[in-house]
């Protein structure tokens, strides 16, 4: 396994096995990696011939500083990972090497995907993703690019913002992996303390209900907004920052519940951000 912190190397070596008709799968990380990100590589091992994993915490798609300053790292760890994972080249850039010079004023935005859930409570977070993305997408010229659907909205703005800007990589997006009780796995689930993983499962038990009672016949999306709701106000720890359901193709709202359905959720629990989400097909 390759791992290289220099872009011009990462870009060298892709081109290369381009040159000799191999496919190349991209992961981009944030690190601390886990289960879900695995499943992410072997995916990508099972359908191109070289797989490629950057890890780079993005300062620019935080709008909490504080938030940014506690992301956990373990570099060492995420290696093995990706060693046992069968990834091929590790990118491992600095904060210098992605932005020479510091952040730069500019804002890429794919806006009737970027007016709801996260893109509202989290101002400036897409617009950070698309410009690490953008970066290195230039650096890693790969043919295909995996995204967990947990974070399904990032997986639509990215799938649009590839087509707009040209790119020649495919986006792929890979269903979430979760925990034996149902919990979404997240890199921030280490954050948890005491009871908080126990709390944090009424976010999927929340959905789980919600798709419930959509499958059950319930056309008014009031109605199973309420009782979400309801399981999420079970617990004084949990503080919800949203919960939508949107079409799942357009993200928009839904007057009645037809079609494919996305169920989103995500929340506080202390000084820690969940986000879940549950996607639902009715005639």
């Amino acid at each position: 396994m390759i791992v290289s912190k220099d872009p011009n190397e990462v870009r060298d070596q892709i081109l290369s096995w381009k040159s000799e008709k191999l496919s190349v799968g991209f992961a981009p990380t944030m690190g601390f990696l886990h289960e879900g990100h695995a499943n992410l590589f072997v995916r990508s091992a099972g359908e191109n011939s070289k797989t490629v994993v950057s890890i780079f915490v993005n300062p620019a798609q935080f709008n909490d500083p504080e938030d940014y300053l506690k992301y956990p790292i373990n570099t060492e760890g995420d290696l093995e990972i990706c060693k046992s994972s069968k990834v091929d080249l590790v990118y491992l850039p600095d904060k210098d090497t992605m932005y020479p010079g510091g952040i730069p004023e500019v804002e890429l935005r794919i806006p009737h995907l970027m007016k709801n859930l996260d893109a509202t409570t989290r101002p400036g977070h897409f617009e950070g993703v698309l410009l690490v993305l953008s970066r290195l997408f230039h650096t890693i010229p790969a043919d295909r690019s995996y995204f967990g659907k947990k974070d399904y909205q990032q997986y639509l703005v990215v799938k649009e913002f590839v087509k707009v800007l040209g790119f020649p990589m495919e986006i792929i997006g890979v269903d979430t992996v979760r925990s034996a009780e149902g919990l979404a796995l997240s890199s921030r689930n280490a954050r948890l303390i005491g009871q908080e993983k126990e709390e944090a499962l009424l976010l999927i038990r929340a959905l789980r209900l919600g798709e419930s009672l959509i499958r059950q016949g319930e056309k008014d999306p009031s109605e199973v907004l309420t009782v979400m709701r309801d399981v999420l106000d079970s617990s004084s720890k949990i503080q919800t920052d949203y919960l939508e359901i949107l079409d799942a193709n357009t993200l928009e709202e839904l007057p009645i519940l037809k079609g494919e359905i996305l169920l989103a959720v995500a929340a506080f629990l202390g000084q820690v951000r969940l986000i879940d989400n549950l996607t639902v097909k009715v005639s």
